[in-house]
């Protein structure tokens, strides 16, 4: 219905650099860069720009400001995901030299690189950092001030848990923390409303052939779907920790 709908009177620019500037504003005070780069705007498009424009500083010297312009879609109109949208940031950062000359901003005394297409074929294969997979479950799963719930979607029969009567018990869950186990591994731990257990959720960090993983950015679909259907049982790890009461490897899925 439109009154449940949170994009209602928004226009479809408005709705995606929303969405941006709430994966970016964490670069406010942490570093987007080995090389201290953090953010210090976003630039929404005017009728003449091509693209929103991230402004960029060191965080001590605002003699060190820049803009890169970038694509809110990519070549085929869609909306690019938020991990490749800080991968491709990051490349386009250390390669600003081929960026081309500089233009001036029309408000602010900042110089602007034109990075569009050189971010769009970063994004098609970014490189993901560690720290990068380790916050997309962080990201996806949600904040721990706000219960998850299962959506309709996650158990097929819209009543949220799963069993096919819909009678729904509204089950939730809430992410409490987190641990980068090794170089593979992270687990997540979530309160699951529905019991009051405190669960840890393991996931994959790396692929098989070492690579970086980015699958922990659909944990919010994958989790509450094996939830809700009772296969995460048979996903039980045998290993001891006492800040939960199970562990569930889902490292095959996210």
């Amino acid at each position: 219905m439109v009154e449940d709908d949170p994009t209602a009177g928004r226009t479809p620019r408005d709705v995606l650099l929303e969405s941006l500037l709430g994966r970016l504003r964490e670069f406010v005070a942490s570093p987007l860069t080995p090389g201290s780069q953090v953010l210090r705007g976003l630039l929404p498009p005017t009728e003449r720009d091509r693209g929103a424009r991230v402004v960029l500083w060191d965080g001590q010297d605002l003699g060190t400001s820049y803009a890169l312009e970038i694509p809110l879609l990519d070549d085929d109109g869609e909306e690019i995901p938020h991990d490749q949208v800080i991968a491709a940031l990051r490349v386009c950062i250390a390669q600003r030299e081929a960026l081309g000359p500089p233009f001036p901003d029309e408000v602010f005394a900042v110089p602007v690189a034109d990075a569009r297409r050189h971010f769009l074929r970063t994004a098609d294969a970014p490189p993901l950092t560690l720290a990068d997979a380790v916050y997309l479950p962080l990201l996806s799963l949600g904040p721990a001030s706000e219960p998850a719930p299962v959506s309709d979607e996650a158990d097929g029969d819209g009543d949220g848990d799963g069993d096919g009567d819909g009678d729904g018990d509204g089950a939730e869950w809430r992410l409490l923390g987190f641990m980068l186990v090794d170089e593979r591994c992270a687990r997540y731990y979530v309160r699951w409303t529905e019991t009051g257990e405190v669960w840890g959720l393991d996931f994959c960090m790396r692929d098989e052939a070492g690579k970086v993983d980015s699958r922990g950015g659909t944990a919010d679909m994958i989790f509450p779907a094996l939830a809700s259907s009772h296969d995460l049982e048979r996903l039980r790890r045998p290993v001891s920790d006492i800040r939960c009461q199970a562990v569930y490897d889902l490292t095959a899925w996210c």
